[in-house]
């Protein structure tokens, strides 16, 4: 198998609408297409990302966004210069978040949406890594 790419991300929600003006606030995102059920009501939405080569959708669906509570399902990866940008952004919207933290591989931070996933952004340092002993390899990834 040959994996070319991140197609898109998907996030459930409890309400669609709640979390469409969250995630385009923060994210500044450019709506692509609403997917309606059966009945005719839309149930979710996907997004272009400003920037980057992959789609954002949510789809409402109480039980699963409710079961996601506090769960970390992916990192978003970022600059370390970007992750303050991100405080930053998100200090002006309102939004809490912890502050920078190093990581295993780097430099993190984070923020949740309105149902309590937790939205993590990942800076990679080559010099965090090698300091924690992960082996490099060109390109900056870690040897698997």
């Amino acid at each position: 198998m040959f994996v070319t790419g991140l197609r898109h991300l998907k996030i459930w929600v409890t309400d669609l609408t709640r979390s469409r003006a969250f995630y385009e606030q923060v994210f500044g995102l450019e709506h692509a297409m609403s997917f309606e059920d059966s009945d005719g009501v839309v149930r979710g939405m996907s997004f272009r990302i400003p920037g980057v080569d992959f789609e954002l959708a949510i789809r409402e669906n109480p039980e699963l966004a409710k079961a996601l509570y506090d769960a970390d399902p992916f990192a978003l990866a970022t600059t370390r210069e970007g992750l303050q940008q991100w405080v930053e952004h998100l200090d002006q919207l309102g939004i809490w978040h912890p502050p920078i933290v190093r990581a295993s591989r780097g430099w993190a931070c984070g923020f949740r949406d309105p149902d309590g996933i937790q939205i993590r952004l990942y800076a990679y340092d080559e010099q965090v890594a090698e300091a924690a002993g992960v082996q490099v390899r060109s390109g900056g990834l870690p040897q698997t």
